[in-house]
């Protein structure tokens, strides 16, 4: 029998093989992302592992996502001689009622970069825009769907501007998040552990937590609600400089992060950025420091 010689421009294809501890990744990610390699050992691998339930640190948040929603926490830090560890416990769970029951009901990579990756829920028309050096904000966007947001803890106050565009949310464990829209939503308290969104929406929701909840971060956060990053790249192009860059959506300048270390290694000289050092975020990695940026930043070093 003769056997045709292969071509010799044809790619080299490594050969398939079944995982014996866990399950094919692919089904994490949109088609379109499957003709080229996926990433290994990744800032989101947790969303790919085994059901893809396991949260992933974007500072200073913990990331978990389920099989229709996104949980947040805002971990708080155990240490001892040994170890330093961060509990998870679902302080905002963001959901969506489901529009399309044929739909796959787990979450999917829509995209990824060097320092973001989009995280979508099919089933409830939700994108999440989670993105390093700019985690401040949990930003996603709703199309025409209902949301409800809850929490493990208990909401003791539920309050909104007169444009219903600002929510401030209180609970019982002593945290303030605050909740942005881009256009007029309803949301009402429906019991202790949930508020729910009367009506359709389509648009932008930012969530963030108020540190200590301090006050005087409102006016900061209010300030930067409109410019929030999709995806962000490393660039090695300059000489003895790596410079992150992100593209972004909205008006206005960038809020981000950036713990001790980064701070320290940020050029000097860069205009484009500026530190505002009462803005204080507890981390793994020590306090995060808020930094306005343009949408890109130079240094011999990343923000986290």
């Amino acid at each position: 029998m003769a056997h045709s010689k292969p071509k010799s421009d044809a790619p080299f294809l490594f050969p398939k093989c079944e995982a014996s501890v866990l399950p094919d990744p692919s089904r994490f990610f949109s088609n379109h992302l499957l003709s080229n390699p996926l990433p290994t050992n990744s800032f989101f691998q947790n969303f790919t592992l085994g059901k893809g339930d396991q949260p992933e640190y974007f500072h200073p948040y913990l990331i978990k996502p389920a099989k229709s929603s996104l949980s947040i926490s805002y971990p708080s830090l155990f240490h001892n001689s040994d170890f330093f560890h961060e509990v998870f416990k679902p302080d905002i769970t963001i959901s969506g009622s489901p529009v399309d029951q044929s739909s796959r009901q787990t979450h999917q990579i829509s995209s990824f970069s060097d320092l973001g990756v989009n995280l979508d829920f099919p089933s409830s028309n939700l994108r999440f825009f989670l993105v390093r050096g700019s985690p401040l904000f949990i930003t996603f966007s709703v199309s025409c769907n209902t949301i409800t947001i809850s929490t493990s803890h208990e909401f003791v106050s539920f309050s909104g501007n007169s444009l219903s565009t600002k929510y401030v949310a209180k609970l019982n464990n002593n945290q303030t998040w605050l909740i942005y829209a881009s256009s007029p939503i309803k949301l009402t308290k429906h019991d202790n552990s949930s508020i729910r969104c009367r009506g359709e929406f389509s648009g932008l929701i930012r969530i963030a937590v108020l540190p200590n909840s301090k006050p005087d971060f409102k006016p900061v956060l209010d300030r930067f609600k409109r410019s929030y990053p999709v995806s962000g790249d490393a660039d090695f192009t300059k000489p003895f400089t790596l410079e992150y860059k992100w593209e972004k959506r909205g008006h206005g300048d960038l809020l981000m992060l950036a713990h001790p270390l980064h701070l320290k290694l940020l050029s000097k000289d860069n205009e484009s950025v500026t530190v505002l050092n009462n803005i204080k975020y507890k981390s793994i990695d020590g306090d995060l420091t808020g930094v306005i940026g343009t949408g890109h930043c130079s240094g011999d070093v990343a923000l986290t």
